[in-house]
């Protein structure tokens, strides 16, 4: 359990520390409440990883910046191209909703999210939500909102990296203007041969697994828009990647090709007592098991038309409401279904208050899904500036998630059954927490906790030995947050904890959730010369139960990882990277056990490696 004397003592510890001045930079987000907004007055525990701290880290994956951020662990089945699992406030990947450019882009049926195949020079921001945010965007949003925005940049560069593992990527990007009109572009390519992903019994044969399991991806993006002016904005935003991962599996396929794209279409128009936002948007998330003869296709189509209103209602008091409209399309999978496609309708409204001393919001949605009825939702948050530097905010929301397809109407599998009963699952979410900002730097430290009922597991029917999906699942994740960012003896300091019981009530006796350590800190330290700029990371991960089938524990770790940024000319900036830098060995998710049964065998993370490259900017 976690004790409030420990909260006490981490925020007495930040108020307390004596730093030197740093100037505040506000910074807005578009993704809590659907709309910008300071993040002070949102009411909800962020972060914005932004293109400057992306640029500084020299990071090739989503999952490597998410691992970095309050709340948020990521667990690695490998590297480039390979699952990367990401828990926030420790509810699997499935209860976060995931989007590019407000579009989403999970797997319909498995409610997983290639995180590793979204290319990292595509984006301009990310900014993470933690919290129910169904009542806001629907389904899903249980722990959390991840809202991926694509590039935005100003200017033309090009980059060429290469390293460890014949690891090589040349991107590009930047923006054409002319008057009212704005074109952005991004592209690229990367590659790597990868390394043997899972580690070997020494005592097995040698087989097809016993290999380097290498990784593509090819990759463009485009963002136009024109300025009507009374009319307002039009724009167009796509985002395409595809390429091919490969894997181990001594039974099957063993490679995939994908292909994943998003296009949106919007309008906005701004006066000065209404906003409205229009779009409609369409995506695929596809990946082609290959590497037998037998291939395997999952495949989800998505298309959403959504109109959203914001109107003043007093200086103080903003109103929004709007409607959309989504389908989604699972047809093109080589799994059958009994109903391949299916339309949810959803009405949501909102109240927003700031007055400068005190901040209310309130919002409520109604979903309306085909085959599973209509789930209703709610937000509501209170907060008190009590100081000029000080913030004081209360939350309090529900959430749900949909049934997939295949948990209702999957037909003709020699491994699962339908259950067309099958119930959304339901949430209840509540926060507290405090952030504090001035000259010194920005603290924050909020308690949460998150109860998941109605849970669906598969169960296995003993008569026709067929899985089942079943409301029959129980979870509850509360711990504490605390962030801090300051300046302190010539250096930049970025510093999260994360203390985490999740915990599984399915049976009556509460038992540790796999693979959620239950502390998590991670910090880095940044120093800027006139010309050279320095990182190091560390990340810190408890020790933590397997799943069930394994019945083990997975050892804490310690990874340090060091990054570097040159201007070697005007224009021209060299760039390195080394991970691992103590060649730690650890993993972070079961595979096996050896012949004998005397140990397990993991997924291995990367040992040492580097990486340099080189900017272009014209």
């Amino acid at each position: 359990m976690l004790k409030i004397s420990v909260l006490s003592a981490a925020v007495f510890s930040a108020v307390s520390f004596d730093t030197s001045a740093a100037q505040e930079i506000e910074r807005i987000t578009v993704t809590a409440n659907k709309f910008e907004q300071p993040i002070k007055n949102t009411l909800a525990s962020i972060s914005v990883l932004d293109r400057a701290q992306i640029d500084q880290l020299n990071v090739r994956d989503i999952p490597s910046l998410l691992n970095t951020l309050p709340g948020v662990d990521v667990v690695r089945s490998g590297g480039l191209g390979q699952v990367a699992s990401v828990f926030v406030r420790g509810a699997s990947i499935q209860h976060t909703l995931v989007l590019i450019d407000g579009v989403r882009v999970s797997d319909a049926n498995s409610g997983n999210v290639s995180f590793t195949n979204i290319p990292v020079n595509s984006i301009e921001r990310i900014e993470v939500v933690r919290g129910a945010r169904a009542a806001i965007y629907g389904s899903d949003a249980v722990s959390g909102v991840i809202n991926i925005i694509t590039r935005e940049a100003q200017a033309h560069e090009a980059t060429l990296t290469s390293g460890s593992h014949n690891y090589v990527s040349a991107q590009a990007s930047g923006r054409f203007k002319v008057e009212k009109l704005s074109l952005g572009y991004n592209f690229g390519i990367e590659e790597t041969d990868g390394y043997d992903v899972i580690e070997k019994d020494p005592s097995a044969p040698i087989g097809k697994d016993h290999d380097q399991d290498g990784y593509e991806n090819k990759n463009l993006g485009f963002n136009l828009a024109y300025d009507f002016e009374q009319y307002g904005e039009l724009s167009a935003i796509t985002q395409l990647s595809e390429g091919t991962g490969e894997y181990d599996n001594p039974w099957g396929n063993d490679e995939y090709d994908f292909e994943n794209y998003t296009a949106k279409l919007a309008w906005a128009k701004r006066t000065d007592g209404l906003t409205q936002n229009a779009a409609l948007s369409v995506s695929q998330e596809e990946n082609v098991q290959t590497g037998t003869e037998k291939e395997d296709i999952y495949s989800t189509e998505r298309r959403e038309l959504e109109y959203q209103a914001r109107f003043k209602v007093l200086e103080s008091l903003q109103a929004t409401a709007g409607i959309s409209h989504l389908n989604e399309d699972v047809s093109k999978s080589t799994a059958k279904f009994t109903e391949s496609q299916r339309d949810n309708t959803a009405i949501f409204a909102g109240a927003f208050y700031d007055d400068e001393k005190f901040l209310a919001n309130l919002s409520v949605r109604s979903d309306d899904y085909d085959f599973h009825g209509r789930a209703n939702t709610y937000t509501t948050g209170f907060g008190v500036k009590a100081h000029k530097n000080a913030t004081f905010r209360i939350n309090h929301g529900t959430s749900f998630r949909a049934p997939t397809l295949s948990n209702a109407f999957v037909a003709d599998s020699p491994w699962y059954a339908p259950n067309g009963e099958i119930k959304p699952e339901e949430a209840e979410n509540n926060e507290i927490g405090l952030t504090l900002t001035s000259s010194w730097g920005r603290y924050d430290v909020a308690v949460f906790e998150n109860r998941i009922t109605n849970l669906i597991s598969n169960i296995q029917d003993p008569e026709t030995k067929l899985f089942v999906a079943q409301n029959i699942n129980k979870a509850t994740m509360k711990g504490v947050e605390l962030s801090a960012q300051f300046e302190a003896l010539g250096f930049e300091h970025s510093a999260n904890l994360t203390l985490l019981d999740a915990k599984d009530n399915s049976t009556g006796t509460s038992t540790d959730l796999p693979r959620r350590p239950s502390k998590a800190f991670n910090y880095t330290l940044t120093k800027q010369w006139e010309k050279l700029n320095v990182n190091l990371t560390m990340l810190y991960r408890s020790d933590r139960p397997t799943i069930a089938f394994y019945n083990s524990e997975l050892s804490a770790y310690t990874v340090f990882n060091l990054s570097a940024n040159y201007e070697l000319l005007d224009g021209i900036k060299l760039n390195a990277r080394m991970e691992n830098l103590t060649d730690k060995e650890y993993f972070t998710s079961g595979a096996g056990f050896t012949a004998d049964g005397s140990r397990l065998l993991g997924y291995k993370p990367l040992g040492r490696q580097l990486y340099v490259g080189a900017k272009f900017e014209f």
